[in-house]
């Protein structure tokens, strides 16, 4: 998607809306936006696995994904977001998450 052209995009926030659908709904491109430092997408209907290209944010400091429908084990996060070396919050509250917090969050 187009969405992959924005390079140079540091902030992005889509929350407060009524985005509905499964998680590719955030589209694999989003990990071409290596400028990007803040995802938010809360307080949508979103639900379903993170993408792991989430993992190639490396300036990403603030990840929300709180108040959607994301379902299932935590593994439900990807692995790959204990590259984000930036990363100051991950907000995954209100959703549906089971399990454990990876390991690899706190690297």
């Amino acid at each position: 998607t187009e969405i992959g052209l924005l390079t140079k995009l540091t902030l992005l926030d889509l929350g407060f809306n009524s985005i509905t659908g499964p998680i590719p709904t955030i589209p694999t491109e989003i990990g071409l936006l290596t400028s990007l430092e803040v995802l938010q997408l809360e307080r949508n209907a979103i639900y379903g696995q993170i993408p792991t290209e989430i993992g190639l944010l490396t300036k990403l400091t603030l990840l929300d994904l709180g108040f959607n429908s994301i379902t299932g084990p935590i593994p439900t996060i990807p692995t790959e977001i204990g590259l984000l070396t930036s990363l100051e919050e991950v907000r995954l509250g209100f959703n549906f998450l089971t399990g454990s917090i990876p390991t690899e969050i706190g690297l």
